[in-house]
């Protein structure tokens, strides 16, 4: 949908908004939307940092033998 920063851009123009009262709960679920898509987003690249942290999937899972190279 959007990245991080579009959606950062969106809720940062709808908190400039001037809104009618008839308005404010449309305006109030569309930051709800954004708010919790951010959310997703963030821990979608927590999730991704952490999988990094670990290694391949092969390594975490001890299929491929780990030896470590020496220099000679």
């Amino acid at each position: 949908m959007f990245d991080k920063s579009e959606i950062n851009v969106l809720l940062a123009a709808l908190n400039g908004l001037q809104i009618k009262g008839s308005d404010a709960a449309y305006i109030y679920s569309i930051q709800i939307k954004l708010n919790k898509e951010l959310e997703k987003i963030k821990e979608e690249e927590l999730k991704r940092e952490e999988e990094l942290k670990l290694g391949p999937p092969e390594l975490r899972d001890n299929k491929i033998e780990q030896n470590p190279t020496k220099k000679s």
